[in-house]
């Protein structure tokens, strides 16, 4: 009733609620007998979360004491609104993070556990999420003739919306890895199906190739995607034969590529978040840096093992206490 007085953060007094030109609803307070009235703000750091009206039955001029307690039962009470308010929010931003814990859980079981045992590879996997979801993710998808499927991709964003593009795009791939062994046509018929469920600014980068173990082959496609490494005799080589991205166009054109493999050729494959990992100086570690270390570890003959940690350690040595701002994948294949 006193809107305009009370939002000048002071305590409001009326005479008489019968007669008192500030009152609304005249007819009622006589109504119900209420005559003086006194209407204290409840003010927590400057807010007001609400009003405490204090009425009586006769008239009455509340004193200075009584003014006071009232004040002091109004800004007790603004206090207990505003923490029962943020206890609330903490339940509830409590669930919200124990429900994407436990999503995260269900979409790392997406992730293999390990590495297939392929005769004459080494193959390791670093897979380091930032946040519980994540849009990064990698496959290995048993072929028939021995042959090995792998892929890794990043979907865009970060959070659920791209944790649910991630599993729908995995599903999708080994569906049709099953039976589309052309990896254009197998790559245009993800493209499809990522295309008509996403929506507007969703798409997938990819790369997707066939290791062949008896042949000591790879055929690959890269969708957009980091350039995969691929080190033969000290000299780095980027795969990236293939086409756009996933998502964005309905007719969507890829190609593939082929790769011999020798003993001691290492294949390097990773997403984004290595060379685009930023140090306290917003610099990226880049792919020359990556470059570097991957010959390095190539020239000191580390496993596959080896060569992938050194490249995470070199990463972390350059960024430091920095946190990631993205999902990180990086698989390396060295042939034995």
């Amino acid at each position: 009733m006193y809107k305009r007085q009370v939002e000048g953060k002071k305590c409001v007094y009326v005479a008489d609620e019968r007669n008192d030109e500030r009152v609304l609803y005249k007819a009622q307070a006589r109504r119900e007998g209420l005559v003086s009235a006194l209407c204290a703000p409840m003010i927590y750091r400057g807010q007001i979360e609400g009003v405490i009206h204090v009425y009586t039955r006769r008239p009455h001029q509340f004193d200075w004491f009584e003014t006071s307690m009232i004040q002091g039962v109004a800004s007790q009470a603004a206090w207990a609104i505003v923490n029962a308010r943020l206890y609330h929010e903490a339940v509830q931003a409590e669930s919200i993070r124990r429900q994407l814990r436990l999503a995260g859980d269900v979409q790392r079981r997406m992730i293999p556990s390990q590495a297939p045992t392929i005769p004459g590879f080494e193959i390791s996997a670093i897979y380091v999420p930032c946040f519980d979801l994540a849009g990064d993710f990698y496959d290995f998808i048993e072929l028939p003739g021995r042959r090995v499927g792998l892929c890794v991709a990043d979907v865009v964003g970060k959070g659920v919306r791209a944790s649910l593009l991630m599993a729908s795009t995995r599903s999708v791939l080994r569906v049709h890895a099953n039976y589309l062994h052309d990896l254009p046509d197998l790559l245009r018929a993800v493209n499809l199906d990522i295309w008509r469920e996403s929506e507007v600014g969703d798409f997938v980068t990819l790369f997707y190739g066939v290791i062949d173990p008896a042949r000591k082959t790879l055929t690959y496609a890269n969708a957009g995607h980091e350039p995969a490494l691929y080190i033969h005799d000290g000299e780095i080589h980027r795969l990236d034969e293939g086409g756009g991205v996933i998502g964005v166009s309905e007719d969507a054109e890829f190609s593939q590529g082929n790769v011999v493999l020798n003993r001691g050729d290492v294949l390097i494959i990773f997403t984004d978040g290595l060379p685009e990992a930023i140090n306290f100086r917003d610099e990226l570690f880049g792919r020359e840096r990556i470059y570097a270390a991957a010959l390095d570890a190539w020239g000191r003959n580390e496993s596959a093992d080896g060569i992938g940690k050194h490249l995470l350690w070199e990463m972390r040595r350059f960024t430091g206490l920095q946190r990631l701002g993205d999902d990180l994948t990086l698989i390396t294949i060295k042939l034995q």
